[in-house]
């Protein structure tokens, strides 16, 4: 079945952008040649959509997304796994996906109020934290509100233990006989490391094992493998003489960006560097070697949110829950003692 990622692809625009057109195709934010693009792939793909006339509107129940960024991509390994999972989940009951906006786009005080305002919404689910101002102009207008990963204690969230799961990545290591680790992430909101938890739960690994944070050691690619790529290159050529032997990454697609720049300088990994990522995206598997990683359920993440989101809706539970799934060490090559590699 034709998802809202696949005519995304087709059409080289963002999922947020076909959300919002095949929920309303009066949408005055898409130029009227790319919206019919979008209805011409739907169609063609027979991806199942219901026709907002005036008359039934009020009987479609819509349900808004919000993410905290998509960091500029059409197809995103980690949120649009999620967003199939809500999608689908929401179809079988009657629901569907009014938009998917990233915090970047609700920025614009006219997409705000689209936001707010242009579709009668159920409910919103809110993929990581945004801008708090923005946060409270939806808990004024939405009167259910779902959080994946969301720290607000006054909602149902569903969730996993992000520091848990990074200190169990950088303890392999360890193990493999590392000392010496290099941490590629980004902030987030806050602006500072000891607030991100997996930058917390490398730090716990390595104060566990009685080892110490290096500085030069922790690099700000801000969520993105682009970023992470040139850092990687600049770090190889300016500590040539002092480098670490592994690198923990805090997503697959940082920890692929920097295996190419570690590949590029002549390194071999896991021999000179063992690298593993976060959350076992489906290329990690296909890299050269393949990545280890942690594995994190996605898609049943994003199901479970609609879940919840239909209860809220139906039968409001009688105080906030908090639903932590499970994650999944997953050890390939890339961290592979140095001799079971040669």
């Amino acid at each position: 079945m034709a998802t809202l990622k696949d005519i995304a692809v087709r059409v080289g625009v963002s999922v947020s952008t076909v959300s919002r057109v095949l929920a309303n195709d009066s949408n005055r934010l898409v130029n009227t040649d790319t919206k019919q693009k979008i209805w011409d792939v739907a169609h063609e793909l027979g991806y199942q959509v219901k026709s907002l006339q005036p008359d039934t509107a009020q009987a479609v129940k819509l349900i808004g997304c919000v993410v905290s960024t998509l960091q500029n991509r059409h197809y995103h390994p980690y949120f649009s796994v999620i967003f199939d999972g809500i999608e689908k989940e929401l179809s079988k009951h009657g629901y569907k996906i009014a938009y998917t906006y990233t915090q970047e786009e609700l920025q614009k005080p006219e997409v705000l109020r689209s936001a707010l305002h242009d579709s009668p919404l159920e409910g919103l689910i809110v993929i990581e934290g945004i801008d708090s101002k923005i946060y409270e102009h939806f808990k004024k207008h939405v009167k259910a509100i779902v959080g994946i990963d969301v720290s607000d204690p006054n909602i149902p969230c569903i969730a996993y233990d992000r520091v848990e799961a990074a200190r169990i990545a950088v303890s392999h290591m360890i193990g493999q006989g590392h000392r010496d680790i290099m941490f590629i992430g980004g902030t987030g909101l806050s602006g500072r490391f000891e607030k991100e938890k997996r930058y917390r739960g490398y730090k716990l690994a390595m104060e566990q094992a009685g080892l110490a944070v290096q500085e030069n050691r922790v690099l700000d690619a801000a969520w993105e493998p682009d970023n992470a790529y040139r850092l990687m290159l600049a770090y190889l050529e300016e500590y040539a003489g002092n480098l670490p032997t592994a690198v923990f990454a805090a997503s697959d697609i940082m920890a692929m960006a920097s295996m190419r720049a570690i590949s590029e300088k002549g390194y071999r990994i896991p021999q000179d560097f063992a690298v593993i990522g976060f959350d076992d995206n489906e290329p990690s598997r296909y890299t050269v070697p393949p990545l280890s990683t942690i594995r994190i359920p996605t898609f049943e993440i994003g199901v479970i949110a609609a879940k919840t989101m239909l209860q809220c809706i139906r039968d409001p539970y009688p105080l906030p829950i908090r639903i932590y799934v499970p994650f999944e060490p997953v050890f390939r090559q890339s961290t592979a003692r140095a001799a079971e590699a040669d």
